[in-house]
């Protein structure tokens, strides 16, 4: 393989950016996710490639359920506190209440609430497969943000 080549292929496949949350042992828990897919119709499904360092895991595998907040271009603020990954990025910002007991930005594009049905090895991830119980698009008048990456290897 010509991995430069292949990296800069790679690159160019564009994604959404997502903050998926959960709440594990009480706590939030957030992290900026691209690697996520739509993955079937009926039962609707998405698919979600995680680090294998990610706290998230912890709560994706002791009961799965999870909420991808879809970001929109006029959520660059909610981005930035995100990459910062100092304190609690919860704070500050308004939650959507929701039966699910997850959080969920009120700020947010929308959102889907997720349910784990399986895991399988992906490389340096694990991918999930989950199924979509809930979801709401909240501010329909903004577009969605897009990711294209500089290099296929890395975030």
């Amino acid at each position: 393989m010509n991995r430069d080549a292949v990296s800069r292929a790679l690159a160019k496949v564009a994604s959404g950016i997502y903050i998926t949350s959960c709440v594990h042992d009480g706590a939030r828990i957030g992290m900026l996710a691209s690697f996520i897919e739509q993955a079937a119709f009926e039962p609707p499904m998405i698919s979600m490639a995680v680090a294998r360092d990610r706290p998230l895991l912890a709560a994706l595998d002791d009961g799965g359920m999870f909420a991808v907040n879809i970001l929109g271009e006029h959520n660059r603020e909610l981005l930035r506190v995100f990459l910062k990954a100092e304190g609690d990025p919860f704070a500050g910002h308004a939650l959507f209440g929701n039966a699910h007991g997850l959080p969920i930005f009120a700020e947010a594009l929308g959102w889907l609430v997720c349910k784990v049905r399986g895991k399988m090895e992906a490389g340096d991830h694990w991918l999930y497969l989950a199924e979509v119980l809930d979801g709401a698009l909240q501010h329909d008048h903004e577009k969605p943000m897009v990711r294209i990456r500089h290099n296929g290897f890395g975030y």
